[in-house]
């Protein structure tokens, strides 16, 4: 059977409050950026003992996200997996956003944007044998191809849509590859240099793309009227336990591959010092031990734990401890001292970094966060991104839309019974 997709037509109250409420905070984002844009960086809590920021970590955050989802789309168009053809033009739609989000994060680090060209100038202002130059044409490459796959899904062209799904499942496992390199190629970050990173951010990546797109599907199909194919939840919910726990693998082979090697105090730090518990609560509590005990254990002592509120917690879990694992990443690892400059020595290079958390960037963060939401529920409303109502649904949301009408129609019409029965002063015949 033919599956046909709309756009939603935007006319809801409920459509309309979201959207009026991430335009806000998207406004109050622009707000601080034009603050710290006139400013400066010094409002940030940076500092050049901790270099990066927020706009970092939700550059690394969205570009996981964005490669996530487009490697599930490929399932469909790539792989012939018919049963997760509902959700494969949102996941490429959402691939889009999340990129251009992390593109707008890439663009306010750079602290003037309006020099954003540069990183374009490859082989003439870039050194091409940096990571940096590299991943600037992944991230532009991987941006362009993410719109034209878009085009080519809607257009309907199957042959297209598969050859160029090809080129999007490759692209998109070398950008985020090509990002866990910036970190784990650079050898003046103990905590940071290690040849597993690059695998470890390409199954975070689709990790947290599976979370995310199960998150995403079910607000999406529960708030847009339709009806959520459990069996659909439950494949993704079970792709999603195989990624935790290869990635989990991961994990545990970066951290003991760093404490078997000489020089381990920076990620002994990170693991026992003051930040440690954003480590074990946040990234292995949310990422791997709740997740896997919602999905995986507690189902095998109550059947009630197999339902789609339980995935969906769990998923949502997921997705906010891997926003925390980039959070640790960039900005607690940057804290220890590195080794050219080791605690004994005095002064700000000799003591572990602090980052303030500053209203103005924090401002910022929230708004990229609501553009990529905007972005995201206007890119329903103009593109046939969702799977079209049945006869069923329509009527389920007819009948909702009115049901003072139908209960006064039930009310008005006498029933078979009551028209049937003799009057009530009637005798009974002898």
């Amino acid at each position: 059977m033919e599956l046909n997709f709309v756009s939603v037509e935007g006319n809801s109250k409920n459509y309309k409050i979201a959207v009026g409420i991430l335009a806000g905070l998207f406004l109050l984002g622009l707000i601080c950026y034009g603050i710290s844009y006139y400013k400066g960086h010094y409002l940030f809590g940076s500092s050049n003992v901790i270099p990066w920021g927020m706009p970092i970590v939700l550059t690394i955050y969205f570009i996981g996200l964005s490669a996530g989802s487009l490697i599930l789309s490929t399932l469909v168009y790539v792989f012939g997996q018919e049963k997760y053809k509902p959700i494969g033009r949102m996941a490429v739609m959402l691939a889009i956003v999340l990129i251009f989000g992390a593109l707008i994060g890439i663009a306010i680090d750079l602290g003037r944007p309006e020099n954003f060209w540069r990183l374009f100038m490859f082989f003439y202002l870039n050194n091409m044998t940096s990571m940096f130059a590299i991943n600037g044409i992944l991230y532009s490459g991987y941006f362009i191809i993410s719109i034209a796959y878009l085009g080519i899904i809607l257009s309907g062209n199957k042959l297209w849509m598969k050859r160029w799904g090809y080129i999007a499942i490759g692209w998109a496992s070398l950008v985020h590859m090509g990002t866990g390199a910036i970190f784990g190629f650079m050898e003046a970050r103990e905590a940071w240099f290690s040849p597993i990173k690059p695998l470890e951010f390409l199954t975070a990546a689709v990790t947290s793309g599976v979370a995310l797109l199960i998150v995403v599907l079910i607000l999406t199909m529960k708030f847009s009227g339709r009806d959520l194919r459990k069996e659909m939840v439950m494949s993704l919910s079970r792709l999603l336990i195989g990624f935790i726990c290869i990635l989990a693998l991961l994990i545990f082979l970066d951290k003991m591959t760093h404490l078997y090697a000489p020089e381990r105090a920076a990620v002994m730090y990170s693991l026992t010092g003051q930040y440690a518990w954003i480590f074990w609560v946040l990234q292995i509590g949310l990422v791997v031990a709740l997740p896997l005990t919602i999905l995986l254990i507690l189902p095998r002592f109550n059947k009630k734990f197999r339902t789609i509120k339980w995935i969906f917690i769990a998923s949502l879990s997921v997705v906010v401890g891997v926003f925390f694992e980039r959070y640790f990443l960039v900005i607690p690892q940057a804290a220890f001292p590195q080794q050219y400059y080791p605690g004994h020595i005095e002064g700000v290079y000799g003591a572990v970094g602090k980052f303030a958390i500053t209203p103005v960037e924090m401002g910022i963060s929230l708004g990229i966060f609501t553009m990529v939401g905007l972005l995201f529920l206007l890119g329903l409303k103009f593109l046939k991104a969702l799977p079209e109502k049945t006869a069923e649904e329509v009527a389920a949301a007819a009948a909702k839309a009115a049901p003072p009408k139908i209960e006064e129609a039930v009310k008005q019409e006498p029933s078979a019974s009551t028209a049937d029965a003799p009057p009530s002063d009637s005798k009974p015949s002898q």
